[in-house]
C-alpha cells in the first residue's frame, strides 16, 4: 500500500477523523502523521517548519500544499525556498514554473464531527435564521476588513447571532451553524482557488453561506449552494442578505447544499484531493533517497518585507501600497 507522510505545523483539528473509521486510508492509500523514516510520498502542509524534516523518499514525490492566504511580508514562505519540492499545490502561483499547481488549500473542517458521523447524520433541525462565527485575528488586511464589516452590521442592527472568542464563545462550530439556515462565511482574502473551512463548515451543516472570498467558487460548487456578497459595499451587502432571508430560499437550496456537501466530503477535503493528485504519480520503481528539508528561514528579501509589514501594521495602514 502506498504510504504518504504528511508533515504539518499545527495540532488541531485531528486530520485522521476525516477518513473512514479514522484509519487514515483513502482509495487504498495509507496516510500517516508519524515521523516515519521512509515513505512513498511526503507532503508538507505549508513550508514554514521550524525544524528540519528528514525522510527516505523519491525526490519527485516531495510535495507541498499551501494552506494560508498569501500576503507579502507575512507569508513569504509561500513563494520561496521551494527547491526541494517537486510539486507545490497552491492558490497563489508565484511563477509559471510547472512545479506550481493551482489548488484550493484543503484546510480541514472545524465542526467537531468525524467523516463517519457527517456521512450518516440527518439534516439538522433548522430553528434559527442567521449566524456568523468570526475569528479574532488582526494580522492580515482581510482580518481588519472583516471586523470593519462586523461594525457595519452592528450599526444596522442586522438580526444575527455572532459567535467568536471575543464575542460569544462556543466550543464547537457545529452549534453555531447546524441550527441556522444561513451563515456568513468571510474569507481572510479574495482571489481564485482560495476557499477554506469557513465555507466547508457551512455546507457540512446544511447551512447556506453568504460568502465573500474565492473568486472562482462556481468552478467548485453549484451556484445555488451559496450567495455571493461583497463586504466592500456594506449597504448593498446587507440589503442582499435581508432580501434573501425574507424570501426563505433555504428549503429550495437543499439539493444544491447536498451536492456541495458531498463534494466537500468525497472530493475536495484533503484526503480525496491528495489521493486524486498522487494516484497518477505512483511508481514503485522510483528510487528512494535520504532527503533533508531544512527548517524555513527567511531570505534577506523576505526579512526586509517582514520589517515593512510590521511597520505598516504598527501604523495601522495594512493593505495600503
Amino acid at each position: 500500500m502506498t504510504l504518504i507522510r504528511i508533515v504539518k505545523d499545527w495540532d488541531w483539528p485531528d486530520l485522521m477523523r476525516q477518513t473512514p473509521g479514522q484509519r487514515g486510508i483513502w482509495d487504498g492509500i495509507q496516510f500517516t502523521l508519524d515521523d516515519t523514516e521512509e515513505c512513498d510520498f511526503l507532503i508538507m502542509l505549508n513550508n514554514r517548519m521550524k525544524i528540519p524534516t528528514r525522510v527516505k523518499c523519491p525526490p519527485e514525490n516531495i510535495w507541498a500544499l499551501m494552506q494560508e492566504p498569501y500576503e507579502e511580508g507575512f507569508s513569504d514562505w509561500m513563494v520561496e525556498k521551494h527547491d526541494l519540492f517537486f510539486r507545490v499545490l497552491t492558490h497563489h502561483l508565484p511563477t509559471n514554473n510547472a512545479k506550481y499547481i493551482a489548488s484550493h488549500p484543503a484546510i480541514p473542517w472545524h465542526v467537531n464531527r468525524t467523516f463517519d458521523q457527517l456521512t450518516s447524520c440527518p439534516i439538522p433541525e433548522k430553528v434559527k435564521n442567521l449566524s456568523w462565527i468570526v475569528g479574532d485575528a488582526m494580522d492580515l488586511p482581510g482580518h481588519i476588513k472583516r471586523w470593519s464589516f462586523l461594525e457595519s452590521i452592528k450599526k444596522k442592527n442586522l438580526p444575527i447571532d455572532v459567535f467568536g472568542k471575543k464575542i460569544h464563545y462556543i466550543k464547537d462550530k457545529w452549534d453555531g451553524l447546524a441550527p441556522y439556515k444561513y451563515s456568513l462565511a468571510i474569507e481572510n482574502n479574495s482571489g481564485p482557488y482560495c476557499w477554506t473551512e469557513k465555507l466547508a463548515d457551512c455546507f457540512l451543516t446544511w447551512t447556506i453561506p453568504f460568502y465573500y472570498g474565492c473568486t472562482n467558487l462556481e468552478d467548485y460548487f453549484p451556484k445555488e449552494s451559496f450567495v455571493r456578497i461583497d463586504i466592500n459595499q456594506p449597504k448593498k451587502c446587507l440589503e442582499k442578505i435581508n432580501d434573501f432571508i425574507a424570501e426563505d430560499r433555504w428549503e429550495k437550496a437543499i439539493p444544491a447544499l447536498e451536492e456541495a456537501r458531498n463534494l466537500v466530503l468525497h472530493k475536495y477535503q484533503i484526503f480525496p484531493h491528495l489521493s486524486s493528485l498522487v494516484s497518477s504519480h505512483i511508481d514503485e520503481k522510483k528510487e528512494k533517497k535520504d532527503i533533508t528539508i531544512p527548517a524555513y528561514k527567511r531570505s534577506a528579501k523576505a526579512k526586509m518585507l517582514r520589517i515593512k509589514y510590521k511597520l505598516k501594521k504598527k501604523l495601522g495602514i495594512l493593505g495600503s501600497t
